[in-house]
């Protein structure tokens, strides 16, 4: 017996091993730094991205390009975001463009997507964008089926703007207190109070706005991450891109969130705190079968992070246990870059139902669970005006 209970005994250890190193984050692929330069299109620039491809890839990959927000560069992408390890767990290969250099008044490094010269196809920084998803494309094997677009703030607010202007190209998008397409200055919260204080074009004119740029019928699929207590972008910023998603690409019986509302669920999978976070999915008839027209990820976060680097304001990206307390981002959460990608993982391009996941990422993702997800019930069209401004 007790020779037995020693095998046992040592039979859990090395389970509990063999687990910890199936989960333990590795990041052992190649980063590459490169130059876009700038183009012969109005409002180009010389654009540094970096690249980041996990190890062991073996045939063509997805792409995820993600933008920094203002005041910060691709560094604090790669460093913070808990992308790297969310590349090297699902297999796709990140790109981390920095703006690099920009027109107008702004905010240190933010994308500029409140100027008209860079919400057009065809030209600008949406259009620079782009060319560094082609430029990734010509030196890797990347899968033509699956390229998405994600960023926080004004990198958010920019991956909305790319989302409209390249419908064709894209195949899903994800936005982390991001902004409506074609808002403007004023949708900002400047004071440095909270709560904070924006004002928001109507609906109605951002369905305009988005009709008028769109030439492609493709319902290009939209996550949109917001924190209920952001003092500097505030709701209804979260409900508006909703809404106008829903009006421009759902049938007259599904573009409303009450007629398109398919599911509504606890978010998962998150790190430690889950914060109140609620995912609802809004799909082309409003069954939980079928592909989804935007989804929105709503919680009540904290305001203050444990970074000097911000402004405690609760506007931030949320890296989960792989990501770091850098400047705008924090670890306990609801973890973006998993649920980030399950849903883009769901919405492939070409596609009339949501995607499974891959067994082997579902099994890694089961296998990790008990890290990744304490249980919940113990961790409880007018003219446009345009500003120049500072953003975030």
């Amino acid at each position: 017996m007790p020779a037995y209970s020693s095998l046992v005994l040592w039979g859990r250890d090395l389970i509990a091993i063999l687990v910890f190193l199936l989960c333990a984050p590795v990041q052992a692929g190649t980063l590459s730094s490169a130059t876009l330069d700038a183009q012969s299109y109005s409002g180009s620039r010389e654009r540094n991205y970096q690249v980041y491809v996990p190890d062991g890839l073996t045939r063509p990959a997805p792409m995820v390009m993600a933008l920094h927000g203002c005041q910060q560069t691709q560094t604090d992408v790669l460093d913070d975001w808990g992308l790297k390890a969310a590349a090297d767990r699902y297999g796709f290969i990140l790109i981390a463009p920095f703006i690099t250099s920009y027109d107008g008044l702004r905010n240190t490094n933010c994308w500029g997507f409140w100027l008209d010269q860079h919400q057009q196809e065809g030209m600008g920084e949406p259009e620079d964008l782009h060319q560094i998803a082609l430029e990734v494309e010509a030196n890797f094997a990347i899968d033509p089926e699956r390229r998405y677009i994600t960023g926080l703030s004004s990198g958010g607010a920019m991956a909305v703007v790319a989302s409209i202007t390249h419908n064709e190209y894209w195949a899903a998008a994800a936005t982390a207190a991001g902004l409506p397409y074609g808002e403007d200055a004023a949708s900002v919260s400047l004071s440095g109070q909270c709560p904070g204080f924006a004002t928001f074009h109507p609906v109605s004119q951002v369905v305009g706005d988005m009709r008028g740029e769109l030439d492609d019928d493709y319902a290009i699929p939209l996550l949109v991450l917001q924190n209920n207590n952001d003092c500097t972008v505030i709701q209804p910023a979260g409900r508006n891109l909703r809404d106008a998603q829903l009006a421009v690409f759902g049938d007259e019986s599904h573009d409303t969130p009450d007629e398109a509302l398919a599911s509504q669920e606890t978010c998962q999978p998150f790190f430690e705190q889950n914060y109140g976070c609620r995912q609802s999915r809004y799909t082309l008839d409003g069954s939980d079968a079928s592909r989804s027209l935007v989804e929105t990820v709503f919680f009540d976060g904290p305001r203050a992070t444990p970074s000097t680097g911000d402004t405690d304001r609760g506007h931030y990206w949320i890296g989960g246990e792989s990501g770091n307390q850098g400047r705008w981002a924090i670890r306990q959460g609801p973890s973006y870059p998993d649920i980030i990608w399950d849903f883009f993982e769901r919405h492939p391009r070409n596609a009339s139902s949501p995607q499974a996941p891959q067994e082997s990422r579902s099994t890694a993702r089961t296998l990790c669970w008990f890290r990744s997800t304490p249980p919940t019930t113990t961790r409880a069209p007018a003219p446009r005006t345009r500003k120049m401004a500072r953003y975030l």
